[in-house]
């Protein structure tokens, strides 16, 4: 069923994110089909779910609402940005409710990252957990990568292993999960993610990124539970990250280095220069990434890579990705 699903995703990639670069409306779009991924008011979205009664709404601009009842085995929806992330990320709605602490669910910026130093990219998936249920992803029975601080709180970073197939060549068989504590409750939700912060930390907790950010959204999931959500994102920062050793500031530092390194130099600033000007949108994603994202070879890659590891580790209620 998950590789029908999948294939069904990778034949409708291309379309929804293209009819994705035609809409900018004020209007609500619901999604009850099984996937949907596409742009839409400088945003990128990600809906996936396996069936049941499930619905993803496009509210107005960096808004979305998200609803599932137990007839859906599993759910993911998200809004964030291709190609990178700000540096800094707000979040504030409604997640859940008074009841939702028995209900496995989690409120997580969620990334989506290619290693393309290879002949193929090699995907993984990053969470930032700020909110979730009755299971704790970072009680994974894998690898505890070490704690740090952000925005006022700690967080656990964990590297779980999926039990689903996996391609060595294409799909890392590992998942990390960087879990707050204490964790945001349920009902009324805000917070802010400092990415920078957190990419900083795991370099020192030897995780180092990817070089290709494909997309990071700010999702509720959902796995054999009822819930609900609405929430509202949007960019803290100008500042821009586009992959996991460099930021819009860290590349303009860069530039103003000494002459024996002005030629790389001369390349940070230019990336610095285009991460600026298409950050200071509202959305902060960059105004190529949505072509870019919809026409790479990689992001066919992507699908093919999401078939396979969109698998669930079940003896534990977790959700893997």
């Amino acid at each position: 069923m998950h590789t029908l699903i999948k294939t069904l995703r990778g034949l409708s990639f291309l379309g929804t994110c293209l009819l994705g670069l035609f809409i900018n409306s004020a209007q609500a779009e619901t999604f009850t089909q099984i996937t949907a991924t596409g742009t839409r008011d400088g945003f990128y979205y990600d809906f996936w779910k396996s069936g049941g009664n499930a619905s993803f709404t496009l509210e107005e601009p960096g808004r979305y609402t998200a609803s599932w009842d137990r007839t859906t085995q599993e759910i993911l929806g998200g809004l964030g940005w291709q190609g990178g992330s700000p540096s800094v990320v707000n979040y504030a709605g409604v997640f859940g409710d008074s009841g939702s602490s028995n209900q496995n669910m989690y409120l997580a910026y969620y990334g989506t990252l290619a290693d393309r130093s290879g002949s193929f990219p090699r995907f993984i998936y990053v969470y930032i957990v700020e909110s979730y249920g009755s299971y704790n992803p970072a009680n994974c029975s894998f690898i505890n990568l070490g704690t740090y601080q952000s925005d006022g709180a700690s967080y656990q970073l964990r590297r779980c292993q999926t039990d689903g197939p996996s391609i060595p060549e294409l799909l890392s068989p590992y998942h990390y999960y960087a879990v707050r504590s204490p964790r945001k409750g349920f009902g009324a939700i805000s917070g802010t993610i400092t990415f920078e912060n957190h990419v900083n930390a795991w370099k020192k907790l030897n995780f180092e990124l990817p070089n290709t950010f494909y997309s990071m959204v700010m999702a509720t999931e959902g796995y054999q539970s009822q819930g609900k959500s609405d929430i509202t994102v949007s960019a803290g920062s100008s500042e821009f990250f586009t992959n996991s050793s460099s930021s819009s500031n860290s590349s303009s530092s860069s530039s103003s280095s000494s002459s024996s390194s002005s030629s790389s130099s001369s390349s940070s600033s230019s990336s610095s220069s285009a991460s600026s000007s298409t950050s200071s949108s509202s959305s902060g994603k960059p105004a190529n990434g949505e072509v870019a994202g919809a026409l790479d070879i990689w992001a066919i890659l992507l699908v093919v890579a999401a078939g396979f590891s969109r698998q669930r580790r079940k003896t534990h209620g977790s959700l893997i990705q």
